[in-house]
């Protein structure tokens, strides 16, 4: 693996995969919509072309002496459900489908969601071979744009790997609740139920995507996606109780814990989304992401991914969090 493609290398994410390969020593090109926001790629030695998701032949000429593709571009707000559908489901379409049309296709790996495949039920870490039940809109269409990449997957090498919550530094959602904690010392639990989360730190993630890459099992067939899936987490489960505490034991406070009553928050996502619409800029707060807090449960197994590419996170959480606040901090985002 000498060269890699990656989509969504300006955001959060894809930023840190690009850090990470440069690191490495690989030849690194990103496919970016907007050059200005992309100077640090190019600091760290990445090559830009320009154009979207669904421009294929920006996509094709990316895609020169590639040897693997890092799709990690994706839609997380939006007004309307059809604007999830056209960059999550038709840009991963158009990527894949040209990535098919290359003599030698490259090996793709595809960034999902937890979300893709739905809420866990209490006490049990959702497994890579669970029937999928998506509650939002976002997860649909993040189980439907699997479903498309995999329509190549006869032609194409392909993987997915679907992590949790990722948070660390470059992290402007979860800086949001950095901040609330350090302003008013409270941290708001959605409903009266503990909700079990999975988390990921982005540098575990990102190592997780290089190891999917190299020894990954891939898909075989549009009709067993399982086999190339793969969940990835660092380390054990929390609560959404716990996270808050994380953060906060972090930033050096202690928090006092408030839970808010189902129809409250649903109440305040509604409010987020329209105000949202009056700035013309869509929320991550918003009535999808009600769905996905007031869930039972988010937890998944990175079993898998331990057991056949030898996965661990390489810090604990608490480690982690100490080191998304003093780049928070680092950065004057705090």
């Amino acid at each position: 693996m000498l060269r890699a493609l990656v989509t969504g290398g300006t955001g959060f994410v894809g930023s840190n995969l690009v850090e990470l390969l440069r690191g490495q020593g690989l030849q690194v090109c990103c496919l970016v919509r907007d050059p200005s926001k992309a100077r640090h790629l190019q600091d760290w030695g990445a090559d830009l072309q320009v154009g979207s998701l669904l421009d294929s032949a920006a996509v094709a000429a990316a895609l020169a002496d590639v040897d693997v593709v890092f799709h990690v571009a994706g839609r997380v707000s939006a007004f309307k459900p059809t604007e999830f559908w056209t960059d999550n489901v038709e840009g991963t379409r158009c990527v894949v489908e040209q990535c098919s049309q290359v003599p030698i296709p490259p090996k793709v790996i595809v960034v999902s969601s937890l979300a893709a495949g739905g809420p866990s039920s209490p006490g049990n870490a959702r497994l890579e071979t669970e029937p999928d039940h998506p509650i939002s809109e976002y997860g649909k269409t993040k189980l439907a744009a699997e479903h498309a990449a995999a329509e190549y997957a006869p032609r194409v090498p392909l993987s997915i790997v679907r992590p949790p919550v990722v948070f660390g530094k470059g992290d402007r959602n979860g800086l949001t609740l950095f901040k609330t904690l350090k302003t008013i010392r409270l941290h708001l639990l959605p409903g009266y139920h503990t909700m079990p989360m999975s988390i990921v730190h982005v540098a575990d993630l990102c190592q997780a995507l290089l190891l999917v890459a190299q020894q990954g099992a891939r898909i075989e067939s549009p009709a067993n996606l399982a086999g190339g899936r793969y969940y990835v987490t660092s380390g054990p489960t929390v609560t959404y109780k716990e996270f808050g505490k994380l953060a906060a034991q972090a930033l050096g406070y202690t928090v006092a814990t408030i839970p808010v009553p189902g129809l409250i928050f649903k109440m305040a996502g509604a409010a987020a989304e329209e105000i949202s619409k009056l700035r013309g800029q869509p929320s991550i707060f918003n009535r999808d992401k009600v769905r996905e807090g007031l869930a039972a449960g988010w937890e998944c197994s990175d079993a898998k991914l331990c057991q056949e590419l030898g996965y661990r996170p390489e810090k604990s959480l608490e480690a982690r969090f100490a080191e998304t606040a003093a780049w928070y901090r680092e950065q004057g985002w705090l």
